[in-house]
């Protein structure tokens, strides 16, 4: 029986793609084709589910020219009219609508739908009046409901706006305009608390519909609340597997909490699926999944992607040379970080890592004029004074080194500079003003005293820092 569905459909996906080429051979050659009202009702959903909405738009002019009489034409054409956002022809559409269909449910819906994205209030409230006489199904309230609620907010009648998107969610808990609306109208951010009341209610009411629980998801998320998303993510994902935006939105939130593994099989989800997009913050995200993980090789083919998909974008750049940094290729990392540094609102930490390359390709000009930059772009960036610190001891500039780093602390003091501090100060044999300074240090950043071992690796060993971590430790 599978096998007898694929294959009809197969069937009638040929038949539907030698019906575009017929009609797209007579549009090239200038013959008028001659179609069917169903065929046309074909093209036309062809057309508009590829987003081409200029050859839907021509497909809905020929039909009416052969099919004068028949309304559903117009709707499309009205419609394309609409997401154009061209309002005269959108509104003359509907006059000749109201001609062969005055009074088609469909034909009012749509024509209280143009009022309303047209913001023509007196009109939308009058079909909208109208269809409540005629209308009694909830999913069809639902939406009427859903139009009075984006009405009110046009005539910045929020509290009504609230109360009627509401009662569209109460009347069809699936009629996802309205949860998007609520989340995402900045008119209605007042009403946040109320909003997840209301979306934690719908949840209670049915814990299997998948669409509260996704945009519950999005309401935690607004607020920062990192696991009760990744849940309520998770909940939505399990109930509907065919939507792949819950896959991607799970797989964000994992990455977000630095869950990089499940993160990565949550992505493979999405791209499994048809709809999947390839974006460049997702090509990043999987990259930089894979990058802390250490899996470098993939992480790079990600970055890579990321990267044809928008060149523009420093931190790609800066994380292709970190896993450059990683393999040992200081060059190669030398001529990424480069590259980061040349585009607009790279951080100080590309310079650092430009500096620390170019240093260990012997490069020390390249190397210092980095370590101005970093210092110049963020002038409280700890690490690049200390590293610069170091660069200048490692070329026998230790005076340099010691006179800047007195000059900083005088400006501001953290535990990253403090703990450079000493290791640069036992460096250059000051070891008993070192000892001082770590004392003092370690007095007030005793929990990050790990940052000595990293600017000094062999200070760990050393007996005298030992005792005074002991000391400290009491």
């Amino acid at each position: 029986m599978h096998g007898m569905n694929r294959k009809s459909n197969d069937q009638r996906e040929k038949a539907l793609m030698a019906l575009v080429a017929r009609y797209e051979k007579g549009a090239q050659s200038g013959e008028t084709v001659f179609l069917a009202e169903e065929e046309f009702e074909e093209l036309l959903s062809h057309y508009f589910g590829h987003h081409d909405y200029e050859q839907t738009l021509e497909v809905a002019d020929l039909a009416i020219s052969q099919h004068h009489y028949t309304p559903d034409f117009y709707k499309w054409k009205a419609l394309i009219h609409k997401i154009n956002l061209e309002e005269e022809e959108a509104l003359s559409t509907l006059e000749q609508l109201n001609i062969y269909a005055p009074n088609d449910e469909e034909v009012m819906m749509l024509r209280l739908e143009v009022f309303v994205h047209f913001e023509h209030h007196e009109a939308a409230r009058a079909a909208l009046d109208q269809l409540y006489n005629v209308v009694d199904e909830d999913e069809k309230l639902s939406l009427l409901a859903f139009f009075d609620g984006l009405l009110c907010m046009q005539e910045n009648r929020f509290r009504e706006s609230f109360a009627a998107l509401s009662e569209a969610i109460r009347l069809d808990p699936y009629q996802e305009p309205a949860y998007d609306e609520l989340l995402n109208a900045p008119e209605l951010s007042g009403f946040r608390r109320e909003i997840g009341e209301l979306l934690r209610r719908q949840t209670d009411a049915d814990p299997f519909n998948d669409l509260t629980w996704f945009y519950l998801g999005l309401w935690y998320d607004d607020g920062g609340d990192d696991l009760e998303a990744l849940d309520a993510f998770a909940n939505a994902r399990s109930l509907n597997e065919v939507r792949s935006n819950y896959d991607l939105e799970y797989a964000d939130k994992l990455f977000d909490l630095e869950m990089y593994e499940p993160a990565l099989r949550a992505y493979n989800a999405y791209f499994e699926a048809d709809e999947a997009e390839e974006s460049y913050e997702t090509c990043m995200r999987i990259g930089r999944s894979y990058q802390m993980l250490d899996e470098l090789g993939p992480a790079k083919k990600a970055y890579f992607r990321a990267l044809e998909l928008d060149p523009e974008m420093y931190d790609i750049y800066q994380y292709i040379a970190e896993c450059s940094v990683a393999e040992e290729k200081w060059g190669l990392a030398a001529y990424y970080y480069g590259r980061a540094v040349e585009l607009p609102n790279h951080t100080a930490d590309c310079w650092l890592g430009l500096a620390l390359c170019s240093s260990a390709t012997n490069a020390p000009l390249e190397a210092e004029q980095a370590f101005l930059k970093a210092i110049e772009l963020d002038e409280q960036f700890s690490d690049a004074y200390v590293s610069y610190a170091l660069f200048l001891v490692e070329t026998g500039r230790e005076a340099d080194a010691l006179t800047m780093l007195d000059d900083v602390a005088e400006s501001f003091e953290d535990s990253a500079l403090s703990y450079g501090r000493v290791a640069i100060l036992m460096l250059c044999g000051r070891r008993k003003q070192a000892l001082a300074l770590l004392h003092d240090t370690l007095h007030d950043y005793y929990e990050d005293h790990d940052l000595l071992f990293n600017w000094h690796p062999e200070l760990e060993h050393d007996s005298d820092v030992r005792s005074l971590l002991e000391l400290h430790k009491e």
